[in-house]
């Protein structure tokens, strides 16, 4: 999701042809965040129906899918600074107080917009709580994820940077085990009353943090290249998954009768690895040797810089044009109007993205030439 400088790594990812498919990736992924927030009109729109039939499988199938965006940002994050040469001093100077400011700046001005529409009382005090607590803006939940990778990231760093070929699958199989087999069979046999003793399960490895940058270090910078091979064993392990999260969540919304978003969501990213690989993998192979037209190049490079000032904003608008969504609902089908009004939103805030930067850059300018 961030567009972090790619310049001064060992990994030698410099050239930024080789590295446009990371830019389409987060592209899609940026618009899959805004539809994972849409959720019984699109996210979970598969509940709408009668459990077992072919609408509710099909859009169950959007439902697994639309949950990669998390894991191929943490991916592309570890990609593009794991490889780097910092000093602690320099990511506590640098690198946490950025996102630590953008946190605190967005959370309280769209506290401040929330508390003037809702005709709330303002209270900064029940703001810091929120902001240290909770998270202010619900959203924001990934700017924590992120600050704690940029704390951790001395240690990660060591850990990809030495990691070989066998104890990368390793650290696969340790998460097949523990997090895809142990998870879904355990609650398949025993429904749920009896799990794992948590000293026992090594997920410390297998979180978000550690997990998917390593992951991402390893098949952007350190994988020299995607065979056919690699991508035909990827998609076979990404069929698998994604019919065994179908199964499992079909299987719990059974036992439970509770057809909610809550009870959907309690396996869904149980074996996420093997969907986020296969697709991180496929974008490298399709294009990261391909050749754009130069207008094509910039559009991408260009839209895939604005993707973090998106997720910064994208939720003010999901209440602001949901009446357009309405009005497509009458017109088309539900589900096609939900991915037209989530592209609308991707497309506003582009917009208003593209027009901050080109400002900002008009500034930066002016500024330079006083000095």
């Amino acid at each position: 999701m961030y567009m972090e400088n790619r310049s001064g790594t060992s990994s030698g990812i410099t050239d930024k042809k080789k590295i446009l498919y990371v830019e389409i990736l987060r592209i899609i992924c940026i618009v899959f965040v805004i539809f994972n927030h849409t959720n019984y009109k699109g996210y979970v729109y598969f509940l709408s129906f009668d459990k077992g039939t072919l609408p509710y499988w099909f859009y169950m199938f959007f439902t697994v899918i639309a949950g990669i965006s998390v894991p191929i940002f943490l991916m592309i994050s570890g990609m593009l600074l794991l490889g780097k040469n910092e000093s602690i001093g320099y990511i506590w100077k640098k690198r946490i107080p950025k996102y630590l400011i953008i946190l605190a700046v967005f959370s309280l001005f769209f506290y401040i917009l929330d508390t003037n529409l809702y005709h709330r009382e303002f209270s900064i005090k029940q703001f810091l709580i929120s902001v240290y607590s909770e998270g202010a803006i619900i959203p924001y939940w990934f700017l924590y994820v992120y600050l704690s990778f940029l704390i951790l990231l001395p240690f990660i760093r060591k850990m990809a940077r030495d990691i070989s070929e066998k104890e990368f699958i390793y650290l696969l199989a340790i998460y097949f085990i523990f997090v895809t087999v142990v998870e879904i069979f355990q609650y398949r046999l025993f429904n749920g009353t009896v799990t794992l003793i948590p000293s026992l399960n090594p997920a410390t490895l297998c979180n978000l943090v550690i997990f998917y940058p390593v992951t991402g270090y390893y098949l952007g910078a350190r994988l020299k290249k995607v065979t056919n091979k690699m991508l035909l064993i990827s998609f076979g392990l990404f069929v698998i998954s994604v019919i065994a999260t179908m199964l499992i969540t079909n299987y719990k919304l059974g036992l439970t009768g509770e057809f909610t978003e809550e009870n959907a969501n309690t396996f869904i990213n149980s074996a996420r690895p093997f969907q986020v690989i296969f697709i991180f993998l496929l974008a490298r192979k399709l294009f990261e040797n391909r050749e754009f037209p130069a207008l094509a190049e910039k559009i991408i490079a260009f839209a895939g810089g604005c993707v973090f000032g998106i997720y910064l904003i994208e939720h003010a608008y999901r209440e602001g044009l949901y009446a357009i969504y309405n009005t497509l609902c009458t017109k088309i089908d539900n589900f096609a109007a939900v991915w037209l009004y989530v592209l609308l939103i991707f497309l506003i805030c582009l917009i208003q993205v593209a027009a901050f930067r080109y400002v900002a850059g008009i500034i930066r300018k002016n500024t330079s030439k006083h000095k």
